[in-house]
């Protein structure tokens, strides 16, 4: 059964702002949730569970316009990549304009933005089975 989040579940979770430099070099603060959070409440296996075949499981991030990116979940794991990705709501301490929301992944660490979705619609956790 699929996990429903709306804006005000998301307020009640734990929260993080990033620093992110956009293209015309201004610096913004996103806020909003790791996706990580978002994932252990779907049931993504994370800490002592991400091992052997669950290591092939991966995030698969969908906006609006039908922009698609993959994130493997072990990226997300404290004991692997440790990528703060975030869900966020919030640039610099307002909600998102809708170009860009109401929802939106970032990715601070990326050295393109090629993997921040704007209008962020779903997220899916996949099980590869091979």
């Amino acid at each position: 059964m699929p996990l429903m989040l709306a804006a005000g579940d998301l307020s009640k979770m734990p929260r993080e702002t990033v620093s992110v430099n956009e293209p015309d070099g201004t610096e913004v603060q996103y806020e909003g949730v790791p996706l990580r959070e978002v994932m252990k409440r779907a049931g993504a296996p994370f800490g002592s569970q991400l091992r052997g075949k669950a290591l092939a499981s991966y995030i698969l991030a969908k906006a609006h316009d039908g922009y698609q990116v993959v994130f493997a979940v072990g990226e997300l794991d404290p004991a692997f990549a440790n990528e703060s990705i975030l869900v966020a709501d919030k640039r610099d301490g307002k909600s998102l304009p809708g170009n860009q929301g109401p929802f939106r992944l970032v990715c601070p660490n990326d050295k393109a933005g090629a993997r921040s979705v704007r209008m962020l619609e779903t997220l899916e956790f996949v099980r590869l089975e091979k």
